[in-house]
């Protein structure tokens, strides 16, 4: 409702599908529900324009063993095309469908979702006080929030509350400091470089995924591996509606060991910019950020600023990969970032550099040393495979708390 309601021109199939990704329902099996949208969506799909003009041998209609377009025009059982199973050809028992007499594709008047005052409004640093003297604060400077900072160094840092929400509500915890940072520039800028992306930490899942997307349309293939990686493993990631408020920092700040993202940015090469309160500045890689369960390499007077993904180099390839129980919507048994950067000599490829990242096997995202050590300098081969895979089962030792 909301992608109708806001877009300026008729959303997609795919845009439907996305939005509609993170709502389950057990009783549907999703097709009706994705019909019913599908009257605003951009289609060729010839069951959902004008069958007017067709004649009834031109028709297209649906199988109802395969809910697909079928040709069964036969009256006998014999010449059914159809796997229904049944003597009754399916002509006789569905109606071609139609949904000419609404076509949402010329649905233009729509009203406003956010109200423009508010739009407008010019916004202010607040400082809000609630019960059991929990004081709220919302900074417009990033100096305002290192100032904040000093004076509450065990301050939670807040930008979609998709943790710290669940976390007071669920589990009882209490915080008495919260930070808002969602009004701070600096944490919310997102720089395509010339060797990488730097993004801030409290840039929204959503519109990193459409940056990540907007690059890999305009630039070399052999640059944007990582981001592909990225935009599979988002899609997995969780619903629109948690995506428009999750952030990156957050993500990688709760230090999950079976966060979906942290793998990748591991074995992707990504690198932190950590902040301290005086303004002292850091780089952290990635691979070394990540102290224990839900422990990071961050002092009490530090925040995470930003994060920088460098663009992946030829013959370099990132690869994602998650398990769970359900496909869509689900947190991960297991996930993985995984890298392999080839040089090449002569006939053969030789390894160069590798990352193998796992989640959900450990307290926390871990990276296969021994199995990256082996696999550096060798020729990329199926015998090289294999023997990796042998050195991988004495390097992840799976033990019977592991998260996954």
């Amino acid at each position: 409702y909301a992608l109708l309601r806001s877009s300026k021109t008729p959303p997609s199939e795919e845009e439907i599908e996305e939005c509609l990704s993170g709502n389950l329902c057990r009783c549907t099996g999703y097709r009706p529900i994705v019909d019913a949208f599908r009257v605003f969506a951009k289609t060729n799909d010839m069951l959902y324009t004008d069958l007017s003009s067709l004649s009834p041998e031109e028709r297209e209609f649906v199988c109802p063993s395969s809910g697909k377009p079928c040709s069964c025009r036969s009256k006998t059982e014999s010449s059914n095309k159809c796997s229904a199973g049944k003597a009754t050809p399916c002509i006789e028992r569905f109606e071609p469908i139609s949904y000419s007499e609404m076509n949402g594709s010329t649905y233009t008047d729509k009203e406003l979702i956010f109200p423009p005052e508010l739009l407008l409004r010019k916004s202010t640093s607040l400082n809000l006080s609630g019960n059991g003297g929990l004081k709220w604060f919302r900074p417009l400077k990033l100096q305002h929030l290192l100032d904040l900072k000093t004076q509450f160094p065990d301050a939670k840092l807040l930008v979609g509350n998709t943790e710290v929400g669940i976390e007071m509500r669920l589990k009882r915890i209490q915080y008495q400091f919260l930070i808002s940072v969602t009004h701070v520039p600096e944490l919310n800028a997102l720089n395509v470089k010339d060797d990488g992306i730097e993004m801030g930490a409290a840039v929204r899942l959503s519109e990193l995924m459409k940056v990540f997307r907007k690059v890999v349309a305009e630039r070399s293939a052999h640059e944007t591996s990582s981001c592909k990686a990225f935009i599979e493993q988002l899609k997995w990631f969780a619903g629109t509606q948690i995506k428009n408020v999750a952030s990156v920092g957050g993500n990688i700040c709760t230090a999950s060991p079976i966060s979906d993202l942290n793998p990748l940015w591991m074995a992707a090469r990504a690198e932190f910019q950590v902040i301290d309160c005086k303004g002292n500045i850091r780089m952290i890689p990635a691979e070394n950020f990540f102290l224990g369960y839900r422990k990071v390499d961050l002092a009490r007077n530090e925040i995470l600023l930003s994060v920088f993904l460098p663009w992946t180099r030829s013959f370099e390839f990132v690869k994602e990969f998650k398990q769970a129980h359900r496909r869509e919507d689900d947190i991960a048994i297991v996930n993985a970032g995984i890298r392999v950067y080839f040089e090449d000599k002569g006939e053969n490829q030789i390894v160069s550099d590798a990352s193998i990242v796992y989640g959900g096997v450990a307290p926390l995202t871990l990276s296969a040393k021994r199995t990256k050590e082996y696999l550096i300098g060798k020729s990329w081969n199926q015998e090289l495979l294999q023997g990796a895979l042998k050195v991988l089962r004495k390097d992840i030792l799976l033990k019977d708390g592991a998260p996954g």
